[in-house]
């Protein structure tokens, strides 16, 4: 059974297809000095080793007239130096700013505030120029391995720089780079549900997923066919991208395992431009790396096959509690810990938990608990209800079932296809250990470091409440932590774009430096999960986000990436590397 899945067009508006030089990029480079650099350093505009306007032309050529030259979105905000200022169009673009489709269906555009660096920003002043900042130069509307190999020839053969863009979503980085050549994935749109897929190792219903499927795409096709497959909480997020190479955590993952714990197979263009596909039975050092080991880093993944899973009824709740008298203060935080106490009971049988907790309120998202009934949550729930009654604290209990995931999903996290997460998000990440919370003064740690954290009101604490332990999976690279953890929580807040530059840059300061360390100390010998961390992060990343696997995956890197074309911060391989004054990524 086949599905194709249609995305939004993309009007000539949208995009500027290849031309030899947008005049206002010429202007630009015009009045700019020619700069020579140490061939160490990939190159970007305005070097004197920078391709000419014929290696372009000769590249679009070979991709079909695909190759798109960067034109950012908020340059309808700004007066120069591109044409088509227009005060209403920037009005909406405002408007929509935070919406992750705003950037996913737009090649180079990627979501991180932090790396739009204001470089051209909607709200800035008109009068600021539009500059391309971190932004790739160009990009290749992917639709095959052709195009790839052609991206990594010219890439080598030119020394520019080479990122892969689906989504945009990742937070350090990855998804673009400073004058760089950027894979555009996203309209490899094709997923295909299979029914009986056979290997070796598996014998069941899977789903070929092209990279550029998100996951409410892909939730929606798997139900179609009346199945589930695991993918994140944020539906807006390629399935086949950094998620799933990063480890994936899902509100599926204590029933079926990470994400990379169901790759049947990874479809990729190594970085060395060798079309290859990946198993557990074939190339299995590539298969086990892009199993975890992070995005962007070995090859180009053109597609996955995955397990999906029978669909059923998801029972489930969404429970609040917190308090307006600040006599209250100490009843609310014990009744947070006792929650803490009660999560290994809680995500047995497969449930797993979302959660956020301020300063003042606590509300579970999403109690899932999967194929099971409305009783189930009562049973479960109970124990804990009557130590809130015990403590005087007020709650609000909504149970629920939905009789498909899909419908689940679409309740708490839709609407689908995008979902409601910004993609505005400051955060790092920690694994909490099960041990910690089994033990009442490491747990009462645990709880303070919270406490501290979202008492001023400026962060709050996300978890995903999963237990892995006991998952099936083929040898892979997911952190091992995580089968030792009981939770992945997430300090939180936003960037707010009416705010001063230096105002965010504070507060993601006091992020790493505070709040990180902080919680960390309560939670030793763990991890964080590699797809939702800082850029800023000061902690040991080899062994905080890759473990005990890290020098494997290094040899992996160095097989399949020999010219180490492929960079995104704190990738396997990524200290070899360092960003000069100018942008550029250089070695060494």
């Amino acid at each position: 059974m086949r599905f194709f899945i249609c995305t939004k067009s993309i009007t000539k508006s949208s995009i500027m297809p290849f031309f030899p030089v947008v005049p206002a990029l010429a202007g630009m480079c015009a009045l700019a000095l020619l700069t020579g650099v140490d061939a160490a350093c990939r190159s970007i505009p305005g070097d004197a080793d920078w391709p000419s306007s014929e290696h372009w032309t000769a590249l679009n050529t070979t991709v079909q007239g695909r190759l798109i030259q960067t034109v950012p979105q908020a340059s309808i905000c700004h007066t120069s130096p591109f044409a088509g200022f227009d005060a209403d169009a920037c009005s909406t673009l405002q408007s929509t700013w935070a919406l992750t489709e705003t950037y996913e269906v737009k090649p180079a555009e990627f979501m991180n505030a932090y790396y739009q660096n204001q470089s051209c920003d909607p709200f800035t002043d008109s009068s600021k120029p539009c500059e391309l900042g971190n932004y790739a130069a160009y990009s290749i509307d992917v639709t095959g391995p052709d195009d790839v190999i052609a991206a990594i020839n010219f890439a080598h053969e030119q020394n520019v720089r080479l990122v892969v863009k689906s989504t945009g979503h990742d937070y350090v980085g990855k998804s673009t780079g400073k004058g760089a050549l950027s894979l555009w994935m996203f309209n490899l749109k094709t997923a295909e549900v299979i029914e009986q897929y056979e290997s070796e190792t598996y014998t069941g219903p899977a789903m070929k997923i092209g990279s550029g499927i998100i996951g409410g795409e892909a939730i929606a096709v798997a139900a179609e066919a009346g199945y589930r497959v695991v993918g994140g909480e944020c539906a807006s997020v390629s399935l086949a991208g950094g998620y799933t190479q990063g480890g994936g955590h899902s509100m599926l993952n204590s029933a079926y395992g990470m994400a990379a714990d169901n790759v049947l197979e990874w479809e990729v263009v190594t970085a060395a431009g060798e079309y290859l596909v990946a198993t557990p039975e074939n190339n299995t050092d590539l298969y086990w790396a892009l199993s975890g080991g992070g995005g962007g880093t070995y090859g180009v993944v053109l597609s996955m096959t995955t397990k999906v899973y029978p669909d059923g009824p998801i029972a489930s709740a969404i429970l609040t509690f917190g308090f307006n008298d600040t006599t209250q203060e100490t009843n609310y935080w014990e009744a947070v810990e006792l929650w803490f106490q009660s999560l290994p009971t809680f995500v047995a049988n497969n449930n797993s938990i979302l959660l956020s907790i301020a300063n003042d309120s606590f509300q579970v998202i999403g109690f899932t608990l999967p194929d099971q009934a409305a009783s189930a949550v009562d049973s479960l729930l109970d124990p804990f209800i009557a130590d809130l009654k015990r403590l005087d604290i007020t709650y609000t209990l909504t149970p629920n079932v939905s009789t498909t995931y899909v419908n689940y999903f679409n309740s708490i996290l839709g609407p689908i296809p995008y979902g409601p997460f910004p993609p505005t998000e400051v955060w790092t990440s920690r694994l909490i250990p099960r041990s910690i919370v089994a033990n009442a003064t490491t747990n009462a740690n645990l709880i303070d470091a919270f406490r501290q954290t979202v008492a001023d009101g400026t962060f709050s604490v996300g978890c995903n409440v999963i237990s892995v332990a006991d998952a099936q999976h083929p040898d892979n690279s997911v952190l091992p932590a995580w089968r030792n953890a009981i939770a992945q929580c997430n300090p939180t807040t936003y960037w707010d774009f009416q705010a001063p530059l230096e105002t965010n840059l504070a507060i993601k300061e006091e992020l790493v430096s505070v709040y990180t360390p902080l919680i960390e100390e309560a939670t030793p010998d763990s991890g964080v999960y590699l797809n939702e961390i800082d850029p800023w992060y000061k902690g040991d990343w080899k062994q905080e986000m890759y473990g005990a696997g890290y020098d494997r995956l290094l040899s992996i890197k160095q097989k399949y990436d020999p010219h180490q074309l492929l960079y995104g911060q704190f990738a396997v391989g990524s200290d070899e590397f360092s960003i000069d004054e100018s942008g550029r990524l250089c070695t060494g």
